[in-house]
């Protein structure tokens, strides 16, 4: 009996993407929703009461490495254009590790046909499964209506999970109307270090390259105000290439624009903190880590169309402009000539992010989670 007590919780974490949060050199390209699941597996992982396996993409490593007290176990490569026979491959190369494995739960996030097939292992093995979404397509319908069958297989599987998180209220509220489901909110977890003051020097955006984050309205913006520099940070995958270069080339002819394609996650902290404003211009996010990172920096932010939990608004930390483009540029304009309202809304942005997100609450409130299921 005292045996069963001291035995260990068993987490395994699918997101094979977070590879490079791992492994720094790499040059795999990822995405908000895979540092959360890196994160929040470091952060269990300091916990004595469980025992951490963390499955990453297949990239040519070691079937089974060890870092730290995390075992990473080689799973599928995601490939972006794939055909039927190589997905079954995989689902069925996933279902046999989730065999192996024997986790008391599991983790994952993102939406896809994946998600199916965990829910179907858990309700087989027994096993719980929770499902982490992490943008508005997982929780709207979008995903399920333009996918066929991958579509309806993630459905099954987010309808049926153990548990479904979700990043923010408004999500929660979708999951509800949309399908029924119960699900917690549990927000970003991110490691809120001691401010150290930096002189700020330029109006910044990071982003992966994609349509919907409408990177030429930063160029736009940047045309705006010639006499401020500006920093954009744009990495892309392979899929986007030719989008990409057009992009860049465009931004090479902007004098007062630094156009950078990547920046090592280690390094991408001191952009922030020397950033006087952070720009999003994305069409929708679930809740974006560089919201965080600007947060972490007391740099204020300036939204198009993002505003969680309408926090930018409520906590008086930076601009939102409901989607129209012309008021983000005239607001823009006015606060930057405001150097007293710069320095406030970068201050409640600080204070907001060691209220909401630091690693201590989030662990705490997934640990509950875990614990509420089993």
């Amino acid at each position: 009996m005292e045996e069963k007590v001291n035995k260990k919780i068993k987490v395994c974490f699918f997101s094979p993407a977070s590879y490079p949060f791992f492994f720094p050199n790499s040059k795999v390209a990822h995405g908000g929703a895979e540092l959360q699941m890196y994160l929040l597996a470091k952060a269990l992982s300091e916990e004595a009461e469980f025992k951490i396996s963390f499955l990453i993409g297949n990239y040519g490593q070691n079937k089974v490495i060890i870092q730290d007290k995390i075992s990473l176990v080689k799973t599928i490569r995601l490939e972006k254009k794939e055909n039927g026979f190589s997905k079954f491959f995989k689902a069925v190369k996933l279902f046999f590790q989730l065999i192996k494995l024997k986790s008391d739960v599991i983790i994952a996030t993102n939406a896809n046909a994946l998600v199916g097939i965990i829910t179907f292992y858990s309700k087989l093995s027994g096993n719980k499964f929770i499902y982490r979404s992490s943008s508005l397509i997982d929780v709207n319908g979008e995903y399920i209506k333009n996918n066929g069958l991958s579509g309806k297989i993630y459905k099954y599987g987010l309808e049926k999970a153990g548990q479904v998180i979700t990043q923010n209220q408004n999500h929660k509220k979708l999951l509800k109307e949309n399908y029924n489901i119960d699900a917690k909110v549990i927000k970003n977890i991110f490691p809120v270090k001691e401010y150290k003051y930096t002189k700020k020097e330029f109006i910044l955006w990071i982003s992966r390259y994609h349509k919907i984050k409408n990177p030429e309205l930063f160029l736009q913006i940047a045309e705006n105000s010639p006499n401020k520099q500006f920093v954009m940070i744009c990495p892309f995958t392979k899929s986007e290439k030719e989008n990409w270069e057009k992009l860049y080339q465009k931004a090479n002819k902007i004098p007062n624009l630094k156009f950078i394609e990547k920046v090592p996650f280690a390094e991408i902290q001191e952009y922030f903190n020397k950033a006087l404003l952070f720009v999003n211009t994305s069409d929708f996010e679930g809740f974006p880590n560089t919201f965080l990172q600007a947060a972490q920096g007391k740099t204020p932010i300036v939204s198009l169309n993002v505003n969680p939990d309408n926090f930018i608004t409520e906590y008086n930390c930076g601009i939102f402009a409901e989607g129209k483009f012309e008021k983000l540029l005239s607001d823009t304009e006015k606060l930057l000539q405001n150097e007293t309202g710069l320095k406030i809304k970068g201050e409640n942005l600080f204070n907001y992010l060691k209220e909401n997100h630091d690693i201590k609450i989030i662990e705490k409130q997934l640990k509950e989670a875990i614990k509420s299921i089993l």
